[in-house]
């Protein structure tokens, strides 16, 4: 452990900037809870999300959960005001707490304040300190939603002394699929179950429907770059460009993976279009008068979805890995990835194989499928009707980890 705690000190100056800007950007982020300055709070189960994405992908477990033992208590933690957003929005009935950055003394200045016997860990957010100290204080950890790409099980092995460590901390991993059981288990954990994804069992909200953005755009052509990175927004603005040529109706809704890039898409865009709209500003049925929106929102990325034709999944054409393509496919969109998909890689794989979506390796690919596709409703049809078969088809997994724990 000594090399993780000499390279979390050298991380500090980076990750108090990083609190800092947390506290000036977002006025209810209370900073003091990542030194672990936490009130006092007594909870039948913990459960932590890093930010948005695992608030999102717990949902349908979450409920589950509360149907069955109703007056049972919820702490949920994050990492980032985004995600105490998300579980305020969706857990109202929950306890917030930050996470404490994992300094030695902040968990376990934290921990003191909480009287829990069980977490949960959304995906594979795995803090030394953080599991150390809750071991410590008899707490049984699963790890839910585990999923452990190709890059990152290379990554641990290079450090396989702390590794072994880390991985036999939790009580159990649930894992998306076999390769990842494989990942975990060589890694050093005790137990390991292949239960599948989680994100599967999300329930489209109802309000997603009851919006219907869709019916407010009309029959223009409309499609969605969804959690985009640096490096992408640029590819899709171009093919936007390309596309309005063939359809000048065309609409783009563009929706950064990050909020502090919002600003610089915005600019970005007006540098090619003149009519360039943002989200916050801009009333839904004034969207017609522009060819590029820009979707500064938090939460909202299913309505992105729901108002679209087609569907390009962010953080695929950069080696980011990939985003989850799960949401549209329960939404029965058109799904266009690029060829980094490696952190959904055996759900993007499958997806695939059935002709559910459409892999664009590079630009110049992706601007051709995306101009051919704008013009042909019917197969757009048979793409979407073929990604919702799949994502209903491996619904089940929440019912498979209510079954392997006792949440009593």
């Amino acid at each position: 452990m000594w090399l993780y705690h000499s390279l979390l000190a050298l991380l500090t100056p980076v990750i108090l900037l990083k609190i800092r800007r947390f506290k000036k950007t977002y006025q209810h982020y209370r900073a003091k809870e990542a030194f672990g300055f936490w009130p006092s709070v007594e909870v039948d189960l913990w459960i932590h999300c890093a930010s948005v994405g695992e608030v999102l992908a717990v949902r349908p477990l979450v409920l589950q959960w509360r149907e069955r033992f109703p007056t049972h208590r919820l702490l949920m933690t994050t990492m980032t005001p985004t995600g105490a957003e998300q579980v305020e929005k969706a857990f109202p009935f929950a306890e917030h707490r930050y996470l404490p950055m994992d300094w030695r003394c902040s968990v376990k200045r934290a921990l003191k304040k909480i009287t829990c016997k069980r977490l949960l860990i959304v995906e594979t957010e795995l803090w030394p300190n953080l599991l150390h100290q809750a071991k410590r204080q008899g707490m049984r950890i699963d790890v839910v939603n585990a999923r452990l790409s190709e890059r990152s099980f290379q990554r641990y092995q290079k450090f396989s002394l702390i590794s072994r460590t880390l991985f036999a901390l939790p009580d159990c991993f649930l894992a998306h699929a076999q390769a990842d059981a494989v990942r975990f288990e060589a890694l050093g954990a005790k137990k390991v179950l292949v239960t599948g994804s989680i994100k599967f069992d999300l329930v489209v909200p109802p309000e997603v429907f009851q919006a219907n953005w869709r019916r407010q755009l009309g029959s223009r052509f409309v499609w969605v770059g969804g959690s985009t990175h640096q490096g992408e927004d640029e590819i899709l603005l171009r093919t936007h460009q390309a596309l309005l040529q063939k359809q000048p109706n065309a609409l783009l809704l563009l929706v950064p993976r990050h909020p502090e890039r919002f600003e610089a898409v915005y600019a970005l865009a007006k540098q090619s279009f003149d009519r360039v709209a943002l989200r916050s500003q801009t009333p839904l049925e004034q969207w017609s008068d522009f060819d590029v929106v820009i979707g500064d929102s938090m939460g909202e990325l299913m309505h992105y979805y729901q108002a679209s034709d087609m569907v390009f999944v962010g953080g695929s054409l950069i080696k980011r890995g990939g985003h989850n393509p799960i949401e549209p496919a329960l939404l029965g969109k058109t799904i266009l990835v690029g060829p980094y998909t490696f952190n959904f890689a055996e759900i993007t794989d499958q997806l695939l194989q059935v002709n559910g979506a459409v892999r664009c390796q590079d630009e110049t690919q992706l601007e051709s499928v995306v101009l051919d596709l704008a013009g042909q409703a019917s197969q757009r049809y048979r793409l979407g009707q073929t990604a919702l078969r799949f994502a209903e088809k491996n619904q089940g997994a929440v019912t498979r980890v209510l079954a392997e724990i006792d949440f009593r």
